[in-house]
């Protein structure tokens, strides 16, 4: 087909089906527009408010072989120009790898036969078989064409009249079972076409896909985009006091599956820092180009910036771990220490992808060579956040490139896996492998993943250590795990985990936290132990809050931006991310003011709770009702998984804290997601589908403990489990 190209969306997700790899394949698509006027200049003006949507959603783009192709029929006065566009534009034509969208919008009838036809301006409606357009002709020229991948939107009077015929038709297309034909009809019978109301729904579902919705990947499935019209339609009928009854599917595919005729206007490629067996650990690229930032402490072009050179020690340590020989190494410290925030460190320098990245080769050159983990010296790094013990090794597993042994109980998937892992250590002749595994307090079954995943991997591939307290599962004839193993590649295994701070009232009536370390340094006795809340962490904050300082308005003086840095790392305790509230806070409004504010300074006091009571405070300045803010807050913290999707899920389960219906959620999310309380959040994606959480556990500890008592202090929620 004949037009200009424009971009249809990007590669899907690695482990797709056929249909994303389908999706993937058809790189171009056709855009076909037919439009029937009445002479009516308030109609026109309806179908051009459609179309400046349909051309925004089904794009043209700079590049020949990238995007839908635009071809138009306007104004045809009688059937024979139907007609003979369907001959020119090619659309019966269409090859297997195109995308084919077919758009009509026009007057319409239902004759007495149940077909429909559109009403061209040269219809006699006492003649529609001679002078109307039969409507299921364009339809049946798109479906009938070579392509795999069709999608017709029918929005004429009576619409959903195309339905009888359309069934019968659709009998004698080719049959094959990678083809996704859908046809949407926007009226039912006896309604009227829809001008600007349906420009308004497909605008309306358009933006709030761009967002709301918060689907990951490049393209919707059919009843995704269903969902999205029938959302914006229930919105415009509260609005107007109206009863459209809304678009719906007269013939579709497979509901579930994401096809290429529906690119999805929120899609935003993921930057690919690091490789998929290291990213769950690794940093963000959000986080990467914050420290890149010059106003991220960076005070020549010769400095790299706190993120490359902070914490020295800690990274030595972890650097000369990954270098070594294999055993155990165990990151505790108190909540908010900066526990992961080292081992994101470690994992990301590791990898082969970001070293190779030109945008941070100059950082990592200029930042101590004795805290740069050689390239290569990481090979798995999982989360064990909200993982037990199945979901944990399969990570691994999968990860490491070995495979479940069948052999074994179905019943059983760990034991498949101990069996996969040991047989992949047992035949490997590499290089000592390093695993790294954060969160393990932050599992729901920590002692189990030690028990049934740690202790068993650590055996597998030799390293020593006792079972100890931990009642590991009895094996089959011929596994055993600390005896004699076989000469076998290595392992490093560099676990993070919370704990309390050493000392305390608190870790001396060991709660599960220290528990949870001891169990670790049980089963594994001859392990190192680096704490991130230890001597020295006071110098790190202060490092780091002037870090986080640099380039606010009033700190143009390094002096003023150091005492400023200290006083915060005094009030703060070991708390990274107090000192990243506290740093918010300064950099929005006048520093010396807060900074000889006793007030500002009893908040800072009372840690997380203190700033965040501040922020909440002044939430109405982003036009934020403060209880709707922290319902919504609060809601991020009670979803399972990685977090809580937004879409209908988000303002539900913050209705119910707020134990009141909360109107216009949306937009209030938005101003939330851009607001001063935007930073007490963090995304991820999970299922294909963007979810939000608190950025660190303590917050949600916090969040689901609210509202806290005037007396609760930073040290209750830091040894809270």
């Amino acid at each position: 087909m004949q037009g200009e190209h424009g971009e249809i969306g990007l590669a899907g997700q690695a482990n797709s089906s056929k249909d994303e790899e389908d999706a993937r394949v058809a790189h171009s698509g056709s855009l076909v527009i037919v439009t029937v006027e009445d002479g009516d200049p308030e109609f026109a003006k309806a179908i051009e408010e459609q179309l400046s949507v349909v051309t925004a959603w089904w794009q043209a783009g700079l590049a020949p072989g990238n995007g839908f192709v635009q071809t138009v029929l306007r104004a045809p006065q009688e059937r024979h120009d139907v007609e003979r566009f369907l001959h020119a534009s090619g659309i019966r034509e269409a090859t297997e790898d195109e995308a084919l969208v077919l758009y009509i919008t026009s007057h319409g009838a239902v004759g007495t036969s149940t077909r429909h036809f559109l009403l061209l301006p040269g219809t006699d409606t006492d003649r529609l078989l001679a002078t109307g357009m039969p409507t299921n002709e364009l339809i049946i020229a798109a479906l009938d064409s070579r392509a795999r991948h069709v999608l017709v939107i029918v929005n004429a009077c009576e619409a959903e009249g195309i339905d009888v015929e359309l069934r019968a038709l659709a009998r004698d297309l080719a049959r094959s079972t990678e083809r996704t034909l859908n046809v949407v009809a926007t009226t039912s019978t006896r309604s009227p076409v829809l001008g600007r109301e349906f420009a308004v729904v497909l605008r309306r579902a358009y933006e709030w896909l761009q967002d709301a919705a918060g689907i990951a990947r490049p393209h919707l499935s059919i009843s995704e985009f269903i969902q999205a019209l029938e959302q914006a339609t229930e919105r415009l009928n509260e609005e107007r006091d109206l009863s459209l009854a809304g678009p719906r599917a007269v013939l579709q595919g497979k509901l579930g599956a994401p096809t290429p005729t529906l690119p999805n206007p929120g899609y935003q490629p993921k930057t690919q820092v690091v490789t998929q067996a290291r990213e769950e650990v690794a940093a963000t690229p959000e986080e990467l180009e914050y420290w890149l930032d010059r106003a991220s402490g960076r005070a020549s072009k010769d400095d790299p910036g706190w993120y490359f050179s902070g914490r020295q020690e800690l990274n030595r340590r972890l650097t000369s771990f990954v270098r070594g020989p294999s055993g155990v190494l165990i990151v505790t410290g108190t909540a908010a220490s900066g526990k992961s925030a080292v081992l994101a460190r470690t994992v990301t320098l590791s990898d082969s992808a970001f070293r190779a990245s030109p945008r941070y080769a100059e950082a990592v050159s200029k930042a101590p060579a004795d805290s740069v983990p050689d390239e290569g010296s990481i090979q798995v790094a999982v989360s064990a956040r909200n993982r037990g013990p199945l979901s944990l090794i399969e990570a691994i597993g999968t990860r490491l490139g070995c495979e479940q042994d069948r052999a074994q109980p179905a019943t059983d998937a760990v034991r498949q896996w101990q069996e996969g892992l040991r047989t992949f250590f047992t035949t490997r002749q590499e290089d000592t492998v390093t695993v790294v595994v954060d969160g393990l307090d932050e599992s729901p079954d920590a002692v189990a993943c030690i028990r049934d995943v740690l202790v068993p991997l650590a055996a597998c591939a030799g390293v020593t250590g006792s079972a100890g307290s931990i009642s590991v599962p009895q094996q089959g004839v011929g596994f055993t795990w600390a005896v004699s193993p076989p000469a076998r590649p290595g392992l490093r295994l560099l676990l993070g985990v919370r704990s309390t701070s050493p000392g305390t009232p608190e870790a001396a009536v060991a709660t599960g936290l220290r528990g949870l370390l001891q169990e670790l340094l049980i089963v594994f006795p001859a392990a190192q132990v680096v704490r991130t809340d230890g001597e020295g962490v006071q110098a790190d904050i202060a490092a780091y809050a002037a870090a986080l300082l640099a380039g606010a308005v009033w700190g143009t003086d390094p002096t003023v931006v150091a005492s400023a840095a200290e006083c915060v790392a005094r009030h703060v305790g070991r708390s990274f991310l107090d000192a990243r509230l506290a740093a918010e806070q300064l950099r929005r409004r006048d520093g010396a003011t807060l900074l000889s504010d006793p007030l500002w300074l009893s908040q800072l006091d009372r840690g997380t709770v203190g700033l965040f009571e501040q922020d909440l405070d002044q939430v109405t300045d982003d036009g934020l009702n403060k209880e709707e803010a922290l319902a919504l807050l609060r809601a991020t913290a009670f979803g399972l998984g990685r977090g809580i999707p937004w879409a209908q899920v988000w303002p539900t389960v913050a209705s119910e804290l707020l134990q009141n219906r909360l109107d216009h959620a949306d937009e209030k999310i938005r101003s939330l997601l851009v607001g001063r309380l935007a930073g007490y959040l963090t995304h991820d994606v999970e299922d294909d589908h963007v979810v939000y959480r608190p950025a660190h556990e303590q917050l949600g500890v916090m969040l689901r403990r609210w509202p806290l008592p005037p007396q609760e202090t930073r040290r209750a929620l830091d040894e809270s489990g």
